[in-house]
């Protein structure tokens, strides 16, 4: 095999992994960044006063269904087990996201079985928007007026700093909306954060 020199550009999670690939394979790999640290968005680091690690862009939380993939960051850094349940205040209560058969019930005051939640969420959702475009389009026709606006239509415009009518879809698609009790924000088999960190061993 020709070793090559390769140059990747971003030392994200990407970038990373694509030069540690290379690098077993014997070429000779520079990574560069336009931020004075590795690890893009995923970079933590400790708290100087209080010791605590903080992600500094946001919190991570790594999960995958890929065996393979778990497997390979499990090489690099202890995967500390870690369940991700987000609650929300909506009029001085707190509900549990993603909205599930608790949050159905405790919203709208009932005692619904499963298939009566779902439903009673077909019941509010509009029926007239048949291809969704927009993530509002998404969330009107799924899961209603009500839900929407008291759990995504805020959030969203604080998160995203745009009106959901300008968001796509796709966005609304990827948070589930569940007829249990499963509070779990993700389903994957494989959850966790690294014990040490994603940026233990860099160099600044």
């Amino acid at each position: 095999m020709k070793v090559k020199n390769i140059l990747i550009v971003g030392a994200g999670f990407s970038g990373a992994v694509i030069g540690r690939q290379l690098a077993e394979q014997g070429h000779k790999i520079t990574i560069i960044d336009q931020r004075n640290h590795s690890a893009g968005n995923a970079y933590d680091a400790r708290d100087k006063e209080t010791d605590v690690m903080v992600h500094v862009y946001g919190p991570h939380i790594f999960h995958t269904d890929n065996e393979t993939v778990w497997e390979f960051v499990n090489r690099f850094s202890e995967m500390v087990p870690y369940t991700n349940r987000v609650k929300a205040t909506v009029n001085g209560q707190v509900f549990s996201l993603p909205i599930n058969l608790h949050t159905i019930n405790q919203f709208f005051g009932k005692t619904c079985s499963p298939d009566e939640a779902k439903a009673l969420i077909a019941e509010k959702g509009d029926s007239s928007i048949t291809h969704p475009q927009t993530f509002e389009d998404q969330a009107l026709r799924f899961i209603g007026k009500e839900l929407y606006e008291a759990f995504f239509k805020g959030y969203t415009i604080k998160q995203w700093g745009m009106q959901p009518a300008e968001l796509p879809a796709s966005i609304l698609k990827r948070l589930p909306v569940r007829f249990n009790y499963d509070d779990n924000y993700f389903n994957h088999k494989f959850q966790g954060m690294p014990k040490d960190g994603y940026t233990k061993g860099r160099c600044e």
